[in-house]
């Protein structure tokens, strides 16, 4: 009995390290897939109804796409990546700041 329930405890925490694991992965790639998607609704402008659906798309794909290439990477490798992709955002965003000025 002991065996089992020991058995039972390491599934367990895999099981919630695994989900923990998705649920970073899936957060990074919504995020990426919204930003992706902003930078597609201002190239194509305010047209509403298709924007929206086009918007949509790109928001699903790109996160199914990341899900995909990551799907072999561990938690290291997420943390690495967000944190080069914060990064990025950050000088995309000082540049933003400083381009009106030039």
């Amino acid at each position: 009995m002991s065996e089992f329930v020991g058995n039972m405890q390491s599934q367990l925490k895999k099981t919630s390290g695994d989900l923990f694991l998705f649920s970073l992965k899936f957060v990074s790639g919504t995020i990426l897939g919204l930003t992706f998607g902003l930078v597609m609704q201002e190239i194509l402008g305010k047209a509403e109804g298709e924007n929206l659906i086009a918007f949509t798309f790109v928001i699903v794909l790109t996160t199914g796409l990341f899900l995909r290439i990551s799907k072999s990477w561990g938690l290291a490798t997420i943390l690495i990546f967000d944190l080069i992709a914060v990064l990025i955002g950050m000088v995309l965003r000082l540049y933003i700041m400083v381009a009106p000025g030039l």
